[in-house]
């Protein structure tokens, strides 16, 4: 039972073929839908080379005690191999860190590169704060009127602090559809506000 949850929960790291489909169904053109394919599979690479790496630190631990215990008894004080294991149990884990971010955004960017541009408001921003290494994320509501009459609703959760403050700003955001009931189809794009109140403040200081 436990190998089947840790089976359920290591899958659950990585982007199914069904998710892929998913995102690449929403796509309008063959360039993007390549696009989508390509870093949703550097994704899975990023994220095997992480867990490899966590397997190798794990392993650097043992090996760490094996040298400790060789040194003493050839009395070989060299600290070459402890450099060697743990530089290499690290730097795998630090190459799949880096390349699962940059192949998600890069993914999440490819995703919306066919979307439409819509700016709405930000009707509610639900906090919920965060414990030890958790961090504070906001649900955030926002709404958009379309030409047609019809109300676009979304959904985002975002890390950070003081979106309360924005309650009511317009927000910009990315959708593959126009479904007004579609709430997670939505990536955050800007405040369009935000560069206006920028200037207003320079030329109050002039």
């Amino acid at each position: 039972m436990i190998t089947r949850e840790i089976t359920v929960s290591l899958r659950s790291l990585f982007t199914t073929d069904e998710q892929t489909r998913g995102w690449m169904a929403a796509a309008r053109t063959p360039e993007t839908r390549a696009r989508i394919r390509r870093w949703s599979k550097v994704e899975t690479v990023g994220m095997t080379t992480i867990l490899v790496g966590i397997a190798l630190i794990v392993l650097a631990s043992f090996a760490s005690i094996a040298v400790a215990v060789w040194s003493s008894a050839t009395d070989n004080n060299r600290p070459d191999p402890y450099w060697w294991i743990w530089g290499v149990a690290i730097g795998v884990t630090a190459c799949g860190t880096v390349a699962d971010l940059i192949a998600t955004r890069r993914r999440e960017e490819a995703c919306f590169a066919d979307g439409w541009v819509t700016v709405g408001t930000l009707d509610r921003a639900i906090e919920h704060p965060g414990s030890g290494e958790d961090k504070t994320w906001y649900d955030l509501r926002i709404s958009a009127e379309l030409p047609n009459g019809a109300t676009l609703r979304r959904r985002l959760h975002v890390e950070g602090e003081g979106f309360e403050r924005h309650v009511g700003d317009r927000m910009r955001f990315l959708h593959n559809t126009l479904d007004p009931e579609e709430v997670d189809d939505v990536r955050f794009a800007g405040w369009p506000d935000r560069k206006k109140r920028r200037s207003r403040r320079g030329k109050d200081r002039r």
